[in-house]
């Protein structure tokens, strides 16, 4: 469905994508990881549109993403790590808003499921500046995927969640995948990913160290290097915790 041809991406001097070459299939639910500054995000931004690669190509369905833009736009939904959401408005405002802007009209039964399932309208009334972190987390998801995308890419959505919280938006992502959603997500969370993901990249200096199921990521771990991997070590480490 997406494909990576040999993309490279540069901030300034700093090679952050290095000749990635990878595809997302249709109904895929993927954890993305690594260290900081390994090239996650950047990959992200280029797979939601926000950035265009340096070298390389991307694909959508077969097109290159500069020759289907618009359609793309409408099938996606990207939750940046940061919070995009207006502090003075009410919850039920902000959605309202994010509803006119939507690239397609939202389903109705769609939106009130997932204002149940996230427990949303107990905090309809209040301004997004009086809700707690995990609260503005959720709304912040709920106001990027409104409009009932098929493709949802997601950086860091539980960060400053409680164990309720964090509960409820699983939940609710475990429910669009299989209606048949394609996931991506970007995690530092082990418990996110184990409970979501079927497969998981690595990435490390920009490049992708590994692409497989999680069951296979023991017999990587035996392959890194004691000085160079140390970092990525660390994390994967944790999964075993």
């Amino acid at each position: 469905m997406i494909y990576f041809e040999q993309v490279n991406h540069y901030y300034k001097h700093l090679h952050t994508l290095k000749d990635i070459s990878v595809e997302i299939g249709a109904g895929e639910s993927i954890g993305i990881i690594g260290p900081n500054g390994a090239g996650k995000s950047t990959f992200l931004k280029i797979m939601a549109s926000v950035l265009q690669p340096r070298e390389g190509q991307v694909y959508y369905e077969g097109e290159p993403y500069t020759a289907c833009i618009k359609r793309l736009r409408k099938n996606l939904g990207y939750i940046p790590q940061q919070i995009a959401l207006f502090e003075e408005l009410s919850v039920q405002d902000q959605l309202k808003f994010w509803e006119k802007a939507a690239k397609r009209r939202p389903c109705k039964t769609f939106m009130q499921e997932m204002k149940d399932v996230l427990g949303l309208e107990q905090v309809m009334n209040q301004k997004v500046r009086e809700l707690s972190g995990g609260w503005k987390r959720k709304v912040n998801v709920a106001s990027g995927l409104l409009h009932d995308p098929d493709i949802i890419l997601l950086d860091e959505p539980t960060a400053g969640m409680d164990l309720a919280a964090k509960h409820d938006l699983l939940l609710w992502l475990k429910h669009l995948h299989d209606k048949g959603k394609t996931i991506t997500i970007i995690s530092h969370d082990w418990s996110v990913i184990s409970r979501l993901c079927s497969r998981v990249l690595i990435f490390q200096d920009g490049q992708l160290r590994f692409d497989g199921g999680m069951d296979e990521l023991r017999s990587f771990q035996t392959t890194l290097s004691e000085e160079r991997d140390q970092e990525l070590k660390k994390i994967l480490d944790e999964r075993t915790v």
